[in-house]
């Protein structure tokens, strides 16, 4: 099928089977869907030209590299998890889920974990620390126990597109985005974009929250410690929580040069050697959000953990919030999977195999002169593929004609970056090199075609 017949028949389907979706629908032709509901799955809807790029793409031979998970060790862990089931397993397994945060042995590898790799100035304890379904969950609940409805949070671009959907979507909580000036060095702008962005405000008074993503999705860099101390202390300054999301923590690249930021968790900066006079940060309002999903390949098992040192009624709240969340499996394999001894030959080898991967892209994009920023931590280069983009449409348009070629990539628009600055991509690298392989040789012939 060509892309015109392709999108001709989008558009028909499209007439006939959206019918009832939110922008079509009103109470009478939806009578068992409350407003909100409707206003949600509004929210949640794909737009046309992702529903078309994907729709077309033959789910047999496409290469989907716009999702934010990782392969490379998957094979150790489906091993690893066959002997714990085995070895391990017991008929407690099948039961109710433990509350008061979570599974206890689980939060105890958790602290264990936290400990040994987080550098936390205060030791992490098990009270510390509530299980919840993965991250997501872990942040939709903290935004809704600190935040009441039409409260705002800062966060810096750019920034996972996902946050949205938790936020406005789910809590009909506001997004105040902070936007750098330019890709070049984004760090470094952490603190004025944010700042600019609390000054121009609609109203203040409603901002609660300052949310980063350190490392950041979807740049794969870290933010230096002299930014993130500067933004805590903005948020004590004004009374603010800071929420950092850390879940693409030790996904660390072995060719990371020596002059880039380090990954430093906020857990390491609860109270910082500042000078004299200056602001101390309070660590009962810096929570640390942390999941397996991508350090270990483990998306589908839907664990992870808010970390609060300081705050025992939002961990109390949070107790309540996310009681019988993290099921029972998953919470006996991260339990085990923290304390296994070759737990740190495991995180070395994905570093190993994600700079092997990320070095065959970039080697690629160096090629094709492509604009990329250098990863550090995580599993995607931002890259502006779409040298030529002008607008927003052109860059949707880009990409979905790669898609049509074998290839989805996560258009770069979508996370709020730089603004005027079309043609960027989230382009995941966490796939096995034969893989990675085929989806080069299709971004090199199309974008040779496009000139």
């Amino acid at each position: 099928m060509s892309p015109s017949m392709a999108l001709d028949t989008f558009n028909h389907q499209a007439m006939h089977c959206r019918v009832g979706s939110p922008q079509h629908s009103d109470v009478k032709a939806d009578p068992g869907l409350s407003s909100r509901m409707r206003a949600t799955l509004k929210a949640l809807a794909p737009r046309p030209h992702d529903v078309a790029s994907q729709a077309f793409a033959d789910d047999s031979v496409t290469i989907d590299l716009s999702t934010a998970q990782s392969e490379l060790i998957r094979p150790e862990l489906l091993e690893f998890l066959k002997t714990l089931v085995e070895d391990k397993m017991t008929e407690k397994t099948f039961a109710v889920p433990a509350g008061n945060g979570g599974d206890a042995s689980t939060r105890e590898s958790l602290a264990s974990f936290f400990n040994k790799s987080f550098n936390p100035i205060h030791t992490v304890k098990p009270e510390h620390i509530v299980l919840t379904a993965g991250a997501s969950d872990a942040l939709e609940n903290v935004i809704h126990a600190i935040c009441d409805e039409g409260d705002s949070i800062i966060v810096p671009g750019p920034y996972w597109f996902g946050f949205e959907r938790i936020t406005r979507t789910r809590q009909n909580v506001n997004i105040v985005v902070a936007r750098p000036p330019t890709y070049q060095n984004f760090d470094n702008y952490l603190l004025p974009s944010i700042q600019a962005a609390y000054d121009f405000a609609a109203d203040k008074s409603r901002i609660k929250a300052v949310l980063i993503c350190n490392p950041n999705n979807p740049t794969s860099r870290c933010y230096t410690q002299k930014s993130l101390i500067e933004c805590m202390e903005f948020c004590q300054e004004r009374g603010l929580h800071f929420i950092s999301d850390e879940i693409y923590a030790l996904t660390t690249l072995n060719d990371t040069r020596p002059n880039n930021a380090k990954f430093v968790s906020a857990l390491s900066l609860t109270e910082p050697l500042v000078p004299e006079g200056a602001v101390k940060i309070d660590p009962s309002r810096v929570h640390v959000i942390w999941a397996a999903s991508k350090l270990f390949g483990s998306s589908g098992f839907r664990i992870g953990c808010l970390v609060s040192q300081q705050n025992p009624k939002l961990l109390s709240a949070l107790s309540l919030l996310t009681y019988w969340h993290a099921n029972t499996l998953a919470s006996l394999y991260l339990s085990h999977l923290l304390t296994w001894p070759q737990l740190p030959t495991l995180i070395a080898l994905n570093s190993e195999r994600l700079t092997a991967s990320y070095r065959l892209l970039a080697t690629v994009l160096q090629q094709l002169d492509v604009t990329f920023m250098t990863p550090t931590d995580g599993i995607f280069v931002f890259a502006k593929l779409a040298k030529h983009a002008q607008s927003i449409e052109d860059e949707q348009d880009f990409f979905h004609r790669l898609a049509l070629q074998g290839v989805l990539l996560g258009p770069g628009n979508a996370y709020k970056g730089v603004e005027r600055d079309y043609g960027w991509a989230r382009i995941r690298f966490s796939i096995p090199i034969k893989v990675m392989e085929v989806a080069l040789e299709r971004i090199t012939t199309f974008v040779t075609i496009e000139g």
